[in-house]
């Protein structure tokens, strides 16, 4: 077992539960307002997600898996509209939506890009919504690239990636995938700094769960999970608390992929909560 403790706690802890659950539920309330307000649950869901892994009580811990739940379902419902823009859908989420939306002007706004396509299918893979995970590999990465606002170019390489994962697609296209997503990462690493650590931090990790690699799934869970650490500690606003680094909802949806694959994950770390990983909450 390989154990990883975090050296750093946001201060008011129990003030921004508060602030950031509040926020959550409110957007709940306004969700039936507009299309965009899915996108905002994404945000609140997953930030409050973050926040209780810090006081991770048994309500909390179920509170928790349910707000994943839903941004799965409000990611699918974001990319869902987007493939059809002109189209309305009936987009249904539990008992706190029911409405009919259009995709029209997501993509032009800047809502559909490939962080948060990974940001969705990683919170479905948490909770395995297969569903969800199988609505969302249908958004093709074209048209993510055609999004107005831009990603790195490795993380594109990364959701196609990820698709071929998805779709059990081994042999020469993943390896063609694999082979130009670390290039880029090695170049854009030299421009960006989360290439250099983010996103070459996910690579490394699915490296190790889908090819005979050196460093086994849970080494490179825990290295993954440190070079997420430097990058907060070195390159981010230190006045400003970084929710995204309290509990790192990509690599813990890779780790629960990587289970779910038949791996072994021991990493034992307060940065990701094992019942997810294990499952056994479903």
């Amino acid at each position: 077992m390989i154990n990883i403790e975090r050296e750093y706690k946001p201060i008011s802890i129990k003030r921004n539960i508060e602030r950031f659950e509040e926020a959550y539920n409110e957007v709940i309330e306004d969700l039936p307002i507009k299309k965009e307000n899915l996108i905002y649950l994404m945000g609140d869901a997953t930030t409050i997600c973050q926040w209780w892994s810090y006081d991770l009580t048994e309500e909390n811990k179920q509170k928790s898996i349910k707000a994943l739940k839903i941004v799965a379902k409000a990611g699918e419902a974001i990319f869902r509209l987007g493939r059809e823009p002109e189209k309305e859908q009936r987009i249904v989420i539990d008992d706190i939506l029911d409405a009919t939306y259009d995709g029209l002007g997501l993509l032009e706004n800047g809502r559909l890009h490939a962080m948060r396509w990974q940001e969705a299918y990683f919170a479905a893979a948490i909770v395995r919504d297969h569903d969800s995970m199988d609505s969302l590999v249908k958004f093709p990465v074209s048209l993510m690239r055609k999004c107005s606002s831009k990603n790195p170019e490795a993380e594109y390489l990364l959701t196609e990636l990820i698709q071929c994962i998805h779709r059990r697609e081994s042999g020469p296209k993943g390896i063609e995938i694999l082979t130009k997503l670390m290039d880029e990462v090695i170049e854009g690493g030299k421009k960006e700094p989360w290439v250099a650590y983010g996103t070459g931090a996910k690579s490394d990790f699915i490296i190790s769960f889908t090819t005979k690699s050196e460093a086994t799934p849970s080494e490179a869970l825990a290295s993954a999970l440190t070079e997420n650490w430097k990058y907060h500690e070195r390159h981010c606003d230190h006045e400003y608390q970084q929710p995204d680094f309290y509990m790192p909802i990509n690599l813990l949806g890779l780790a629960c992929m990587a289970k779910d694959l038949g791996k072994e994950i021991n990493v034992q770390s307060d940065f990701i909560p094992q019942f997810y990983i294990d499952g056994d909450y479903l």
